[in-house]
């Protein structure tokens, strides 16, 4: 069976070196053939639209993985109009990839916890396996351990790679990342009150933050 596709989702709102370094690991942990990141158009689960263009964000990750030959961009979610769901992007790769490959969503335990709130959130794990990405400072994971995990989806939790690697979809492994406490809001943050971000995020991207005035900032 051929190599796993990891499949990143989120806002990316600026994109950051604790994205890039989550990336890193979980490619070499889960084998993957390369990890595609999945910047949202219009999350339907935030109470407000993202602070960056979609356009905008599409270009900062590109700028942040130039030169990584295992990491993509994919658009689609910005592109596509409407709410975006998880659920649909993971229908079109796997028409795209076939019945038997690989695949292997990739989020952390914050998000996978609120996951039986996602759209057709049952058809999720018809299309691929999920990699949860466990931080050190997890306060609900130090505190229930896989508990944390809704209770449905326990039949699905495996500690074997060799189940993922053999599998096209349907079972969830954790996975312990390196602690860097970065956030793409304490970023925002940061800008908004005129200070450094420097060594937070690739250089590129900081200029192009700067260049375009995002998030508060100045050229």
């Amino acid at each position: 069976m051929a190599s796993p596709i990891g499949l990143f989702g989120g806002t990316f709102d600026p994109v950051h070196f604790g994205h890039l370094r989550l990336a890193a690991e979980l490619r070499e942990a889960f084998r993957l053939e390369r990890v595609v990141f999945l910047p949202a158009g219009h999350p339907w689960q935030r109470s407000r639209d993202t602070y960056a263009g979609g356009a905008e964000r599409v270009r900062m990750l590109e700028l942040a993985i130039a030169g990584e030959p295992a990491f993509r961009v994919d658009d689609r979610e910005v592109r596509r109009e409407g709410p975006s769901y998880t659920v649909d992007t993971l229908e079109e790769y796997r028409r795209e990839a076939g019945p038997q490959a690989p695949l292997v969503f990739l989020c952390g335990t914050d998000a996978f916890a609120r996951v039986e709130s996602w759209h057709r959130w049952e058809s999720l794990f018809e299309l691929a396996h999920f990699a949860v990405a466990v931080r050190a400072d997890d306060p609900g994971w130090q505190s229930k351990g896989p508990g944390a995990i809704p209770k449905a989806l326990w039949p699905r939790v495996t500690m074997s790679l060799r189940d993922i690697l053999d599998a096209p979809a349907g079972r969830i492994m954790t996975f312990a990342m390196t602690p860097i406490a970065i956030s793409s809001t304490a970023i925002r943050a940061l800008l908004q009150s005129s200070s450094s971000i420097r060594y937070l995020t690739p250089d590129p991207v900081v200029d192009f933050i700067h260049q375009h005035q995002l998030y508060g900032s100045s050229a």
